[in-house]
């Protein structure tokens, strides 16, 4: 049986900022962002016994405590402790999924296995080293599958360790309400309590299945079986890769003014140019996000001719999606993104039969090839250029949150 370890930062942000600033521990606190329409990104668990939750208004969250402490979101500290956190989880297992920037999927069936230790025991090891080494707090949830997991991960917070098997999950995971279930949603939630559907259990409970059917169609027995805890899928790395990046901002005042409107596109592609750039990043897929009011909004994609990633393509692109699109009301918010991203080693260009194609005059022996290199180290005065297959063997965890964006 495999052992799925789902493993959470615990309040990420709020944790970051107070582990390197300790006068901020204990405190209520709020990760916001520099809008002063800001809503609540991250809220510490002594602001959340106040109400306050992320994506509250962080006007309103002020009223719910006087005292709260609002701080700007640091996010190359998150990346870097981010990228610290995975590394230290991946010391125990490189079978491992980024599911987010603060949690991830485990399979540790073959370490709990080799080293004859208990799940549990090697959750607690786990979560005293990323304690002891980051100050920050991890919820870890143990199952033989990772919606299990996932579900278990949620139950203690903060630093809990929770394990759901087949044997357990009537009494853990069937009492708890519908709407804790992954997967049921805030608008149907309650048209399975007008069904009847309570709880978890309930969803598990066959004689509601045509009643489950009825509200979710053809993904009520995807619902049926998790309830149950069946769930077939595994562990997946190659979604540890970046497969969008997008900028947005949310403009301090709403406005129709097209000059500035155009500046802000200007701005917003840079940034998703150059965080393609760093990733070594392309894609023909290009959209836009035009925000008007907190429920109105319009989404535009096209594709291009070709994959790229440059600033001027970007925004050009963006541009004529803007034009065609805005309807000259109040914007509030702006945002572009390149979707469905290939890194550039991937990329074979199609060569038209008219295009002619030089022979590029590369190095043809071993010896050829480690001159080359040496030549450039010398002129570069470092040790920068290497072989590939000098480091062929390096693993990146994840690619999705280590690089330093602007």
């Amino acid at each position: 049986m495999q052992v799925i370890f789902h493993i959470d930062l615990n309040a990420f942000f709020a944790s970051a900022e107070a582990s390197m600033h300790p006068e901020l521990a204990n405190k209520p606190l709020v990760i916001s962002g520099k809008s002063k329409r800001g809503i609540v990104t991250t809220a510490s668990y002594e602001a959340r016994a106040f109400g306050i939750h992320s994506a509250m208004p962080v006007f309103k969250a002020l009223q719910l405590c006087k005292h709260l402490i609002v701080r700007p979101g640091n996010y190359e500290l998150y990346r870097r402790l981010s990228n610290e956190f995975f590394s230290i989880v991946a010391s125990y297992s490189e079978h491992l999924e980024v599911a987010s920037i603060d949690e991830c999927f485990v399979d540790m069936t073959e370490i709990v296995i080799s080293r004859n230790i208990h799940p549990k025991t090697l959750a607690k090891e786990i979560q005293d080293a990323v304690y002891s080494k980051m100050k920050l707090q991890t919820s870890i949830g143990i199952a033989p599958n990772k919606f299990l997991a996932k579900m278990a991960s949620d139950i203690k917070k903060p630093m809990g360790i929770t394990v759901i098997t087949r044997s357990n999950i009537k009494d853990i995971l069937w009492p708890l309400e519908s709407k804790e279930m992954i997967g049921i949603g805030k608008k149907t939630q309650p048209k399975l309590l007008e069904a009847g559907i309570h709880t978890i259990g309930d969803i598990a409970d066959y004689n509601n299945f045509y009643k489950l059917r009825e509200i979710y169609g053809k993904n009520a027995l995807l619902l049926y079986r998790k309830a149950n805890g069946i769930d077939i899928s595994k562990i997946n790395s190659n979604r540890n890769q970046l497969k969008s990046v997008g900028n947005s901002t949310t403009l301090d005042k709403d406005t129709t003014d097209e000059e500035v409107l155009v500046e802000i596109l200007k701005k917003l592609s840079r940034q998703v140019s150059v965080r393609a750039s760093r990733r070594n990043l392309i894609s023909n897929s290009i959209s836009i996000t035009i925000k008007f009011t907190r429920f109105e909004k319009i989404s535009r994609q096209t594709t291009i001719a070709k994959y790229v990633n440059d600033y001027e393509t970007i925004l050009s692109t963006a541009k004529l999606l803007f034009d065609a699109n805005y309807n000259g009301k109040p914007v509030r918010l702006l945002g572009i993104s390149l979707n469905n991203t290939i890194e550039k080693s991937q990329y074979k260009e199609q060569i038209s039969l008219f295009d002619t194609v030089q022979e590029p005059d590369v190095p043809k022996t071993k010896n050829d090839i480690n001159n080359l290199i040496s030549k450039i180290n010398s002129e570069l005065h470092m040790e920068g250029v290497k072989k590939a297959s000098a480091i062929i063997n390096h693993k990146n965890i994840q690619k999705k949150y280590l690089e330093d964006d602007e």
